[in-house]
């Protein structure tokens, strides 16, 4: 049984870290099933607005709790990213009351959440207190459980610099995949009139996207070009280049990448987002997308410099990088295929599935 906590029709994560997996278990003739606090996108956005969050917490305790009384008749659980969401009050007791019946309920994230929450913080409210709210949620998370699946390398050190008792071998490393196997890569035109720059993202993380406007702004005095970005609320800035925003879905995201010439990933160097999984990368590159990232983190396993794609290391890195591919110095369609190459063989779910699979075998056989 899967755990999850977004709604499954507006959550790539569902799709990419539970819904994929299911149906390859569901190859092996293992049954499966996921729940979540509320499956669909219109009853959880309904109830988890600031006005609405304290009957978003209770009707999610309140469903949790039975589902973790069903979860008995599982051979093992996977929670995705934490078992209750937007609450961080009850001294874990959730997650205590599932280990009591799976010890070795597995917990599966790809993006370093305590980091995400500024955590750890301090409880100086008197209702907090009393209702034992956890400022470390997170990292004492990690502490509670015994196994996990992580996005990288950087989390995987993360959740052992927690939980430095735990074995290595209780942590897979496996990368949010992807599954564009039956997409073909993006075909570079031998001359591009106008370069399509592009970025794909919530709206929360906007302000990285922010990053590079300056940049941008001093090329549009030489270069034509556009930036596409594909997110959640409209995308409006007061820049001298042209702008397209695109609402993301799940059902136009491929159609919508395919239109990007060259993939956006800039990052500041904090802890939040040291922690991310690169899927952006992973999505721009598994369709032949070249991309320019901050070298950071995953981003550099990723990435193999001026091979496959770019890595920004300074600021003025960004500029030099964007220069050259707006001059039409880089062979986009020849290191769009390094790109997809890269993909195929370490960011699939073909190429991740043995070891995911024998991960959960191992975990039930202890179990």
């Amino acid at each position: 049984m899967y755990l999850d906590s977004f709604p499954f029709d507006r959550s790539s994560g569902h799709k990419y870290r539970v819904r994929n997996w299911m149906q390859i278990f569901e190859t092996l003739n293992c049954k499966t099933d996921v729940l979540s606090h509320f499956e669909s996108a219109h009853n959880f956005f309904q109830f988890s607005n600031p006005n609405e969050l304290p009957i978003f917490m209770f009707i999610a305790m309140l469903r949790r709790c039975h589902q973790i009384i069903k979860a008995r008749k599982y051979e093992t659980v996977i929670v995705r990213r934490e078992l209750l969401l937007f609450n961080d009050y009850g001294n874990l007791f959730m997650d205590k009351f599932l280990l009591k019946l799976h010890p070795n309920a597995i917990l599966d994230f790809d993006d370093d959440i305590a980091a995400a929450k500024n955590q750890p913080k301090r409880i100086t409210n008197w209702y907090g207190r009393l209702l034992l709210e956890d400022g470390n949620k997170f990292n004492n998370t990690l502490r509670l459980y015994k196994r996990f699946i992580v996005a990288s390398n950087y989390l995987k050190e993360r959740v052992l610099k927690e939980n430095p008792q735990l074995p290595p071998e209780n942590i897979v490393v496996i990368p949010t995949c992807v599954d564009y196997d039956k997409y073909p890569p993006k075909q570079y035109p031998e001359h591009i009139e106008k370069i399509t720059f592009g970025w794909i993202g919530g709206d929360h993380n906007y302000p990285l996207l922010d990053i590079l406007l300056p940049i941008l702004n001093s090329l549009a005095e030489r270069y034509s070009f556009k930036l596409l970005v594909i997110g959640g609320s409209e995308y409006k800035r007061d820049v001298k280049f042209e702008i397209e925003f695109v609402p993301w879905s799940l059902e136009t995201e491929v159609e919508n990448l395919y239109r990007i010439d060259i993939g956006l990933m800039p990052l500041t160097d904090d802890a939040k987002s040291r922690g991310k999984g690169g899927f952006k990368l992973i999505q721009y590159m598994g369709l032949g997308i070249v991309s320019v990232a901050s070298a950071i983190t995953i981003n550099c396993e990723i990435i193999d410099h001026g091979v496959n794609s770019f890595l920004v290391y300074s600021h003025d890195d960004w500029e030099k990088i964007l220069v050259n591919i707006l001059d039409k110095k880089v062979n986009l369609s020849a290191m769009g295929k390094e790109a997809r190459k890269k993909i195929e063989k370490e960011y699939t779910f073909e190429a991740n599935k043995d070891k995911y699979i024998d991960f959960i075998h191992k975990t039930i056989c202890v179990e």
